[in-house]
């Protein structure tokens, strides 16, 4: 080879082939055709994604085409649009683009032939393509000139009727998913990723149905499927002022850029107890995947899901019912690992470390706000299945603690039990009738002990009321013991029941507690103990009182048999 002779800097095909394993995925392959649709200030985005339905489980992909009625291209950038590095807005922050390379890489990520039609104001449609497998044949070198050539008629309701743009993908062969799957999931991803513009009036479409917003703020309700839900409550907003990397301190004359954070917690209605967010109303409204945070860069958002390595507690279920939304100016795109195909955008360490410090106190108040009202409601509904009767669902360990001997205790010396009963009964059952109240009272002071479950703030799990002969015992369910239990009880379920093993487990940890309350009782406080006896004391009795009790329910479980 002679010495003046060059080499390629890159073999056409093989190079492509090379780019088609991209880090695009379907969705995201999609959206950088709407990106340019919406930088071409389209007001009507239509997509049209033709499949075979006839049995086949894939439902191959024939082609998806992508309709506007943009401005349109004339000649000399449609003749280039399709070129990697070219772009009329490279490096242009002020929009969603950027980079040059994302629609066509994302074409070949997903097809092998890609179709353009485009017209401007007072101009002609215009027609160029490019065929993977023409270049891999060597038919095909470059991009062909654009020529005149009409839109096909069975699309040209896609695009606008003056001035707009079409792009055809076909000879599909990377389909990742039943075509029905795509359809559904593409519907959710561009509803959430394009909210803003759709909210500000852009009109998207697929296969013919209108594409609704999905704000997981649940706060901008108008263009969303449920316009008539209840409004979440949005926090008061925060900002941080970030400085602006020198690598991209050349598109902004400011040495800083904002940065905004919303946040908000979800309706009321919405979550009124543990498990609504399995429900099929929750479900429509996708809230069982709203458990990350959603990151936009100039109104599109990029990123949405749990941040990797976010600073604080690991996010759970529970915080599906708050929303969050950050959002950024594109001069910020190094600071936020912007890629070139704004997929999958994070926050550098140290920015993660700032947004964490602004949004962990939020979070931290809108989950227990959340657990307020599940404890609410657990109570509620435990009020509501036993009051009939005045049950209290730990009817088995009370009637061990009636059944098993016991003394009356030097703490109850000197108490009156009616009195007593009454002032419990009218401080706890404020709402109640007289007939109700009158039952309670009757029965705290007609057994020994007697549990009830409650909520009340503070760290408290269990508080115990001495009467003068009988015990009332009030269990926190606020506290993350019962919390942890529940979740244990729900574990052991079987065929939706508490099973015998979560019914015994409760029991023992009812008569643990009666226990200690009955050793609490039997302290004589005239007595002058140092702290060693008193302790010793105490736990010889509380584990005395306990074995007696555990013997009651193992002797009862013998008479059943």
């Amino acid at each position: 080879m002679a010495a003046d002779q060059h080499v390629p800097l890159v073999q056409s095909y093989t190079a492509l082939d090379s780019m088609r394993n991209s880090d695009f995925d379907v969705y995201s392959a999609y959206g950088e055709v709407v990106d340019n649709s919406i930088q071409a200030g389209a007001t009507e985005i239509k997509i049209l994604i033709k499949f075979d339905s006839g049995g086949n489980r894939v439902e191959p992909i024939h082609s998806v085409a992508f309709g506007d009625d943009g401005c349109g291209m004339d000649q000399s950038i449609l003749h280039r649009c399709l070129q990697l590095g070219y772009s009329s807005r490279f490096n242009d922050r002020s929009g969603i683009g950027r980079f040059g390379v994302g629609a066509t890489l994302a074409a070949i990520n997903q097809c092998k032939r890609v179709e353009i039609f485009s017209r401007v104001a007072g101009g002609q449609w215009l027609y160029t393509f490019f065929d993977l497998d023409d270049i891999k044949a060597q038919t095909m070198t470059g991009i062909p000139l654009p020529v005149q050539k009409e839109v096909p008629a069975q699309l040209r309701d896609l695009c606008g009727k003056d001035h707009g743009t079409l792009v055809i993908w076909s000879h599909y062969d990377r389909q990742p998913d039943g075509a029905q799957v795509i359809i559904g999931g593409f519907k959710t991803w561009v509803g959430r990723t394009y909210r803003k513009f759709i909210d500000a009036g852009v009109a998207l479409y697929l296969n013919g149905s209108v594409v609704p917003a999905i704000d997981p703020l649940y706060v901008s309700l108008a263009r969303t499927a449920f316009p008539n839900d209840p409004k979440a409550v949005e926090y008061k907003s925060m900002s941080i002022d970030w400085p602006i990397s020198s690598e991209d301190a050349a598109s902004s004359s400011a040495p800083k850029s904002k940065i905004t954070i919303r946040m908000s917690l979800l309706p009321e209605e919405f979550r009124r107890g543990q498990g609504a967010g399995n429900s099929e109303m929750a479900r429509e409204r996708h809230i069982p995947e709203n458990e990350g945070i959603s990151i936009l860069r100039n109104d599109r958002e990029v990123f949405y899901d749990h941040i990797p390595h976010w600073p604080g507690e690991h996010f759970e279920e529970i915080d599906r019912w708050w929303g969050c939304e950050i959002s950024f100016d594109a001069v910020l795109d190094r600071d936020f690992t912007v890629k070139n195909i704004k997929r999958g955008a994070v926050p550098a360490r140290e920015l993660k470390k700032a947004l964490a410090q602004s949004i962990n106190p939020t979070r931290k108040t809108a989950v227990e706000a959340v657990r307020e009202i599940w404890a609410k409601a657990k109570t509620e509904k435990k009020k509501t299945a036993v009051e009939a009767d005045v049950a209290t669902g730990h009817e088995e360990a009370e009637r061990a603690a009636k059944n098993t001997p016991t003394p009356k205790g030097p703490l109850d010396a000197g108490k009156n039990i009616d009195e007593e009963s009454k002032k419990i009964t009218e401080a706890w059952l404020k709402g109640e009738d007289e007939r109700q109240k009158a039952a309670w009272e009757a029965k705290f002071k007609g057994q020994p002990f007697t549990i009830l479950d409650a909520e009340w703030k503070g760290p408290e799990f269990v508080e115990t009321n001495h009467l003068g002969g009988a015990d009332v015992l009030r269990y926190n369910q606020r506290h993350p013991f019962f919390g942890e239990l529940h979740e244990i009880e729900a574990a052991m379920k079987t065929s939706g029941e508490i099973s015998q093993e979560a019914n015994r487990l409760r029991l023992l940890i009812d008569l643990l507690l009666i226990s200690h309350a009955k050793s609490e009782s039997m302290i004589d406080p005239a007595a002058r103990w140092t702290p060693e006896a008193l302790l010793e004391t105490l736990r010889m009795q509380w584990g005395t009182f306990l074995a007696n009790y555990i013997k009651t329910t193992k002797k009862k479980d013998l008479e059943d048999e």
